[in-house]
């Protein structure tokens, strides 16, 4: 059986076609799944009864399942356990900041590239998600927002996966997220993050969509970072400033480098010197990230004292460098944080 989530415009219209119908029914029904997240045909008023039923024994509107839902007892984040169609399962996050409602969507089940300090990938890769598959997350979360009266404002990739390793996936549902007749979220409030898969940031900056590029650097020389991220052996740091850099001025944005603070590792005053140093000249902000613990690593989450020591250093070299407040810790729900529990469980 088809399913709707996830289909363009185009293919929509295509899929119409292929039923003899009118090609402006594919309109509505585009907008009946996107813009008002229709899950049942017969929500769909404006479509004949006969057609209605038609598509109903041809077609599905989505397939992913709610497992289980937590709230952080400050109420800033509600992390969802999915499960797909397969029965694999991915974690979504929403989060709560002030006026903005973000939700975080993975891209992956699992992710390939064992970075040291994230839940994630300790899970291993699984596989790929669809175009669909990532936009049920958001359509899930979304309406969860709208029984509180409220709406979604921005959508980051910062879930489980490596969105450049999913790269058409993710960015057909960037372009589904955008479209005016759906969604209709503006670029500029949608981001991407990656470990630093240089080919992604090139072919991203090819693409003329401007939305936001976050790096996770968490080092500022190499054998660290090597250390901590095995991807970097492949796409070394200064490849990976002079590709964002790129990025920055074709599209005159800031560039995000979120940074892992680790307890003796990564966060002595010397190593933000050094992070001062190698971002010079860059138009960027710098997201300063306290270790969030996971099971079965020794790293630890440095004193306070010292974060604010390594955040200074930054302000006093003029950078933009901010702390984040890692929402939902305490229902595992922050960064570095997710890894979703096996079928079954």
């Amino acid at each position: 059986m088809m399913n709707l989530v996830g289909m363009s415009l185009e293919e929509m219209e295509e899929f119409i076609r292929s039923l003899g119908k009118e090609r402006y029914r594919a309109r509505q029904l585009f907008r009946w799944v996107y813009k008002k997240g229709a899950s049942d045909f017969e929500l769909m008023t404006d479509l004949s009864k006969s057609f209605r039923e038609e598509l109903s024994g041809i077609a599905r509107i989505g397939s992913i399942r709610e497992v289980r839902r937590l709230t952080s007892r400050d109420g800033s984040a509600t992390k969802f356990l999915l499960e797909l169609e397969d029965g694999e399962r991915v974690e979504s996050v929403l989060i709560r900041d002030e006026d903005r409602r973000t939700v975080c969507l993975s891209c992956q089940v699992g992710c390939p590239l064992g970075c040291k300090f994230c839940a994630t990938g300790k899970m291993g890769f699984k596989r790929n998600l669809t175009a669909g598959e990532i936009l049920e997350q958001l359509l899930h979360i979304r309406k969860v927002l709208w029984r509180e009266g409220e709406e979604v404002t921005n959508v980051v990739f910062m879930g489980m996966g490596e969105p450049f390793l999913n790269y058409e996936q993710v960015m057909k549902a960037v372009r589904l997220i955008r479209h005016e007749m759906g969604i209709a979220l503006g670029a500029r409030r949608i981001t991407l993050s990656t470990a630093g898969i240089v080919p992604g940031m090139e072919r991203l900056s090819k693409e003329g969509v401007p939305i936001g590029l976050a790096i996770s650097l968490n080092a500022a020389d190499d054998a660290t970072r090597t250390e901590l991220m095995p991807i970097n052996s492949r796409y070394p740091i200064k490849v990976l400033i002079k590709v964002a850099e790129g990025f920055s001025r074709i599209y005159k944005r800031r560039i995000t480098f979120e940074y892992v603070l680790i307890y003796r590792v990564n966060d002595s005053p010397e190593h933000a010197h050094r992070l001062a140093e190698i971002l010079k000249g860059i138009p960027c902000k710098v997201n300063l990230i306290p270790y969030n613990p996971i099971p079965d690593v020794p790293f630890e989450r440095p004193p306070d004292e010292r974060i604010l020591k390594f955040q200074e250093v930054l302000l006093s070299r003029n950078y933009t460098a901010t702390l984040r407040d890692s929402k939902g810790r305490d229902i595992q729900a922050a960064c570095g944080q997710l890894r979703a529990s096996t079928r079954g469980a």
